[in-house]
């Protein structure tokens, strides 16, 4: 059975805090296109393929950016490519190497274009086999949650993200992320930017 992933899921399944993950993964530890961008909460179809969620944001100090979450969720009978698997952030070290990560996404924020990094990884451990080196392929009816590093400037205000994969032949969706409405809590004690440059020292 498809299982599509709410706000509540959501944070139920990224339960580390967006700035210890970013900080663990730096240390190894592991229908047709539509023109209108897409808010928090509002699907969008990909090529008649696939659902993907704006999910959210969270601040990522250690990094000097966000990390916003899209959930992608494969609506065909056949295995889909999402995304970078997130197996390859576990060899991630910097933040060049961190930027240079994933394809198929890209972002600007007050129309410039901005480094942006991203990984899939599976929502359900029974999907977690999808994952080769290199690329998540989801299977059909699992989903996916893609992690999206963007490096934004101290005072943003709004930030497009625009989702391409292979295998939507040329098409896209995007997404508007709003400082005052998009951000979210993930986890019970979120850690604190202190505890993150004790983590991260790039």
């Amino acid at each position: 059975m498809s299982q599509s992933l709410s706000r509540r899921s959501f944070l139920k399944y990224a339960g580390s805090g967006a700035v210890s993950l970013a900080a663990a993964l730096l240390t190894g530890v592991s229908a047709a296109a539509q023109d209108a961008a897409h808010y928090s909460g509002e699907p969008a179809l990909l090529d008649g393929k696939a659902a993907v969620e704006l999910l959210g944001y969270a601040p990522a100090p250690g990094l000097g950016g966000v990390l916003v979450y899209l959930s992608v969720e494969n609506l065909s009978p056949r295995t889909l490519p999402v995304g970078a698997s997130y197996l390859q952030s576990r060899e991630v070290t910097t933040e060049e190497e961190l930027y240079r990560l994933g394809t198929g996404v890209a972002a600007q924020c007050g129309g410039s274009a901005v480094r942006v990094g991203s990984f899939a990884a599976p929502l359900y451990g029974e999907n977690a086999a999808d994952a080769s080196i290199f690329t998540l392929n989801l299977a059909g009816g699992k989903g996916a949650m893609l992690h999206c590093f963007c490096e934004v400037p101290e005072d943003w205000e709004t930030l497009e993200l625009s989702y391409q994969p292979d295998f939507a032949a040329g098409q896209a969706v995007s997404f508007t992320v709003r400082r005052d409405t998009d951000e979210v809590r993930l986890g019970a004690v979120p850690a604190t930017p202190a505890e993150v440059g004790s983590v991260v020292d790039l």
